[in-house]
């Protein structure tokens, strides 16, 4: 008999008691039994969280321990990147059978050194104030001075296929 059947049959016989339909002697017994098998059921309840919550711990561990070994291999591939793109030429390419490696040249990109140097047409309305950096980039590509930005170079990148 399961936790649920044993409750609802002892509840069940607590109502007959107190309805009059028996009287307490009568089923004393029986719900001694209930309470043992009840009792017992709990026990082996506890039994099987604890040997639960045991069988979690190594798996625990196990996934800590590949989470370190993922890190460390994804940080040798960022460095051995680094390294690869630190040894080709912007716009140096490479062809092999499996794969194609090249460098490319870093964008252009909007530096702003003082926000509040900028003219307002380059301000974008929002809640909070940011700075429109598409305009500002062709304004500073079109020769304007603007003070409060630059164009700077953003950092090459390595494209694998």
């Amino acid at each position: 008999m399961s936790l649920r059947e044993l409750t609802a049959e002892q509840d069940t016989i607590l109502a007959q008691v107190e309805s009059g339909d028996f009287t307490l002697e009568q089923v004393e017994d029986h719900l001694d039994m209930l309470v043992e098998d009840r009792n017992a059921k709990i026990e082996s309840y506890l039994h099987v969280i604890n040997r639960l919550e045991l069988d979690v711990l190594p798996v625990t561990a196990e996934i800590e321990r590949l989470q370190v070994i993922q890190k460390q291999k994804l940080k040798a591939v960022q460095n051995t990147k680094d390294w690869l793109l630190m040894s080709l030429k912007d716009g140096e390419k490479h062809d092999f059978d499996l794969f194609k490696v090249s460098r490319v040249k870093g964008r252009e990109k909007v530096n702003v050194l003082d926000q509040n140097k900028l003219p307002p047409r380059f301000i974008k309305a929002s809640e909070s104030i940011s700075v429109d950096r598409t305009e500002l980039l062709k304004d500073l590509k079109g020769g304007v001075n603007v003070p409060g930005a630059e164009i700077v170079r953003g950092k090459s990148s390595l494209r694998i296929k």
